[in-house]
C-alpha cells in the first residue's frame, strides 16, 4: 500500500501532470454547464409514428388515386430486417388501374393463384407496361443521430448494378399540402443497368426522405439535420420507388422514352402517396408545442426496434 501512495506521491508532484488533470476536469465541468444552459442534446429523443404501422389498418391505404396494391404485406426475413436497423417498414406493389384494367387487377389479387403464378403475371405486365407497376419501400428511423445507411446508391452497386445516368428532380410539383400549400418537392432519380453479365432488367429508381418535418433528397441532408444539437428530438422516413425498364426496340431513343414515362408515373404516384405519408409521421409542429419531458429517454435510437406494430 505504501508504494502505491508513493507513486501516487510522485505522479502529484509533477506541475505537468497537475494542470493537465485541471484542464481536464475544468473543462468537464464546462462542457455540461454549457450543454445544460444552451439545451444541447447529443442524443435525440424517439417519436413514434401515429398509426400502428405503415402496413396497419391505418396506415399506407391500399388504393393512392389510380394506383392499387397487388401484393401481400409480408415480413422481412429475421436477417434482412437486422440489417435494415428498423421494423418499421413496409415493401409494396401497385399498379395503375388506369393501363391495366380492372381484370388484371383481380388476376394479380386471386387468392387461388399460387404466388409464383402471381409474380409471372406480375413479371409479365412489367415487360409490357413498365411504368403501370410501382414497387415502394417505406422505411423509419428515430432516435439517436446517425447516418442514412442504406441507400440505392450503396445497395444496387452491392448487388451488381451500375449506374447510368444520376438525377435530382428539383422542387417538382407533387401535389398540395394539408394546409394547402404546394408541395415542391425534389428527389433523386436513377437508373441502373446489370453489371454482372447475367442479363439482368434495368431498374429506375426515385427516392427521398422526410426528416424533423421536412423534405430532404440528400442522405448528407438528412445527418444535419438530425446533427442539430438545438433539437431535442430525430427521425427520418425514407420512401424509395423502383421500376423495371425492360430492353427495348429502338435503342438509346426507346430507353430514354422509357425512362419519361417512369419518372411521370413516379411523379403521380409520390403526389398520391406524399400525403398518406405525411399523415402517419409525427406532428411536428404539435411536439414543439409541447412542454418539454423532464428527462430524456436512453433508450431506443436509430436502428432500434420501434414499440409500434410495424411488419
Amino acid at each position: 500500500m505504501s508504494q502505491i501512495f508513493k507513486a501516487l506521491r510522485r505522479v502529484f508532484s509533477q506541475p505537468d501532470f497537475v494542470l493537465a488533470v485541471v484542464l481536464l476536469g475544468v473543462g468537464a465541468v464546462g462542457l455540461n454547464f454549457a450543454t445544460d444552459f444552451l439545451k444541447l442534446h447529443y442524443r435525440k429523443q424517439r417519436v413514434d409514428l401515429r398509426v400502428a404501422g405503415w402496413d396497419a389498418p391505418d396506415g399506407i391505404p391500399a388504393t393512392l388515386g389510380k394506383w392499387v396494391q397487388v401484393s401481400v404485406d409480408t415480413p422481412l426475413d429475421p436477417d434482412v430486417e437486422h440489417i435494415l436497423g428498423t421494423r418499421q417498414y413496409v415493401y409494396r406493389d401497385y399498379v395503375d388501374r388506369q393501363i391495366v384494367g380492372d381484370d388484371v387487377i383481380r388476376e394479380l389479387t386471386d387468392k387461388s393463384h399460387s404466388a409464383a403464378e402471381r409474380s409471372a403475371a406480375l413479371a409479365k405486365l412489367q415487360a409490357e407496361h413498365p411504368e403501370a407497376v410501382m414497387n415502394v419501400g417505406i422505411t423509419y428511423y428515430t432516435g439517436m443521430v446517425d447516418t442514412v445507411a442504406h441507400i440505392p446508391d450503396r445497395c444496387y452497386i452491392a448487388d451488381g448494378y451500375d449506374v447510368s445516368t444520376y438525377d435530382v428532380e428539383k422542387d417538382q410539383p407533387l401535389g398540395v399540402y394539408a394546409d394547402g400549400n404546394p408541395r415542391n418537392v425534389s428527389f433523386r432519380f436513377l437508373h441502373f443497368d446489370d453489371d454482372t453479365g447475367r442479363g439482368r432488367v434495368s431498374k429506375n429508381v426515385a427516392y427521398l426522405f422526410h426528416v424533423n418535418g421536412h423534405y430532404e433528397d440528400s442522405p448528407l441532408g438528412v445527418r444535419r439535420s438530425l446533427e442539430n444539437l438545438l433539437e431535442r428530438y430525430g427521425y427520418y422516413a425514407k420512401v424509395e420507388l423502383m421500376s423495371v425498364s425492360p430492353a427495348a426496340e429502338g435503342g438509346e431513343a426507346a430507353k430514354a422514352r422509357v425512362r419519361q414515362q417512369t419518372l411521370a408515373a413516379m411523379e403521380n404516384f409520390l403526389s398520391n402517396l406524399l400525403p398518406q405519408v405525411e399523415r402517419c409521421l409525427p406532428d411536428w409542429k404539435k411536439l414543439h408545442q409541447q412542454p418539454p419531458p423532464v428527462s430524456v429517454s436512453q433508450s431506443g435510437g436509430i436502428g432500434q426496434k420501434s414499440t409500434g406494430s410495424g411488419s
